[in-house]
């Protein structure tokens, strides 16, 4: 694998200052059981949030609007009945107030069911890349105001086509789903996860050092195997995952754009260095990216 260009795989992203905006968020269930990531988070149940704002809220929004309309109504048809002597009183609007109300919850149910659709991975229940590029750059835009740390890490399926071509599609897909499953086990509740299309993942962390990273990225490769171990031949020894990580401190441009690149860079370090391995790209320059280019090689 050779370093993909920036304009090929970089995010579509501002490269100016960016001002924070309310995130999207997918609510997606985490494993069973919760454990200690080791950089001093715990990752439990239901704590994966790849969407920052409850679905809730949108159904919230119409069930008061939805009586607010009602409350119009009714006090609209209070006055009419007055006026016209037919009558009228709390029933009217009692009964508008029920029924707009349910109408509006059905209706945030049906738009947040339709959200989490245009920003869902349908295969993996994992972010897309849509989602993540614009979590990515109000992460970015958020970590620069708050000045607190912010970490990427760009991930690769080692040898899927080979998979496929050996086992046939159906393997390749489980060890797609192994890899969601596990994304979503140990992601917290402010990570935000997604595939990117074919064997390709990226994983925001907010808060993170590029130390407490790599610890991350470790601790998602050994949980990958384990439980590629208990699903026995041929995943226990065919799935494997190559990480590339980066930091918004080391950039001496702290950009969405350079900030994937940079993973970028650390993920074909990764890869061109045998894969199933970790790599950080640290305090990038244009000497150290030209460098990583000069290594040339190509690698599946």
């Amino acid at each position: 694998m050779t370093p993909r260009s920036l304009a090929a795989r970089s995010p579509t992203v501002k490269q100016s200052g960016v001002s924070p905006s309310p995130s999207l968020s997918i609510l997606v269930q985490c494993g069973l059981m919760g454990f200690d990531r080791g950089d001093g988070e715990m990752s439990s149940v239901g704590e994966t949030s790849l969407l920052r704002d409850a679905p809730g809220a949108s159904r919230l929004r119409f069930a008061v609007a939805g009586i607010v309309l009602a409350l119009a109504i009714a006090v609209g048809g209070s006055v009419l009945a007055r006026l016209s002597s037919l009558g009228g009183g709390p029933t009217t609007f009692l009964v508008a107030a029920v029924v707009l109300g349910v109408l509006g919850v059905r209706l945030g149910q049906s738009l947040d069911s339709l959200e989490r659709k245009a920003l869902q991975d349908p295969m993996t229940c994992v972010g897309n890349r849509r989602h993540w590029e614009a979590s990515l750059e109000v992460e970015v835009g958020r970590a620069i105001q708050s000045r607190m740390p912010l970490s990427v890490l760009l991930i690769d399926l080692d040898r899927l086509k080979s998979l496929n071509d050996t086992y046939g599609h159906r393997c390749g897909d489980r060890a797609l789903l192994l890899v969601g499953e596990v994304l979503r086990a140990t992601c917290r509740s402010r990570d935000v996860a997604a595939r990117f299309g074919g064997d390709e993942f990226a994983v925001l962390l907010p808060r993170t050092r590029l130390s407490e990273a790599k610890i991350v990225a470790y601790r998602l490769r050994s949980e990958l195997a384990r439980r590629a171990a208990e699903l026995g031949a041929p995943l226990d020894s065919a799935v494997t995952v190559s990480v590339g990580i980066a930091d918004l401190d080391s950039l001496a441009l702290p950009t969405p754009s350079m900030l994937f690149e940079a993973a970028d860079r650390a993920l074909y370090l990764a890869k061109s260095g045998g894969r199933n391995r970790v790599e950080a790209l640290a305090n990038l320059c244009p000497q150290a990216s030209l460098r990583v280019e000069e290594r040339g090689g190509k690698t599946a």
